[in-house]
């Protein structure tokens, strides 16, 4: 069940036989605004998303067919041999659901292969913005020196906080001032260890 609410989630299964086609078209009109890196991201994203999705109802249709196909087979055998030894209809009900049972592990493989790739994707594309983005070669610098010469007292003053924003071209808030004292042992920014 989980895992149908993920791939509903994310639009590659869905009520309608494309999957989640309105959920990406909607997602698509509205990264539409301007042409951006994220936006060139996103299409890329979706693109994957969508042959994901493809590849999903493809291979699903497959094991539908094949089940279809495997039971109608089996039930004729069996029909077969009732001439020959007595088979109750229980017996072919019994044969029927056990059919359906192995198949339908195996469309619980396909979901679970399809959501790992799916969140495989998520990891590459959207969960790539998060990165931390280091500051340029000066700024760090500049922290390195405020660092090194206040080993003793390594916690920036508000007033020298806004100073070093100031001279690195960066905000206070960003990572790097407001905790150059935390963990001793870390310069913010390069990551180097003393």
């Amino acid at each position: 069940m989980r895992l149908d609410n993920m791939l509903l989630a994310e639009g590659v299964a869905g009520p309608e036989k494309g999957g989640g086609a309105a959920v990406a078209t909607a997602a698509a009109a509205a990264a539409a605004g301007g042409v951006t890196d994220n936006t060139i991201e996103h299409s890329d994203y979706r693109a994957k998303l969508t042959q994901i999705r493809q590849i999903y109802h493809t291979e699903l249709e497959k094991y539908e067919q094949a089940c279809n196909e495997f039971t109608t087979h089996v039930m004729n055998l069996l029909r077969e041999q009732s001439r020959t030894r007595p088979i109750s209809p229980k017996e072919i009900e019994h044969m029927v659901n056990i059919i359906h049972q192995k198949f339908s592990s195996i469309q619980m493989q396909l979901k679970q292969s399809t959501c790992e790739a799916v969140m495989i994707l998520r990891s590459r594309f959207l969960d790539a913005r998060r990165k931390r983005r280091n500051f340029s070669k000066q700024a760090t610098e500049i922290l390195n020196e405020y660092f090194y010469s206040h080993l003793s007292n390594p916690y920036p003053s508000e007033e020298a906080k806004e100073e070093l924003a100031k001279k690195c071209s960066i905000t206070v808030s960003q990572e790097g001032i407001g905790n150059m004292g935390k963990g001793l042992g870390q310069v913010k920014g390069k990551g180097l260890m003393l």
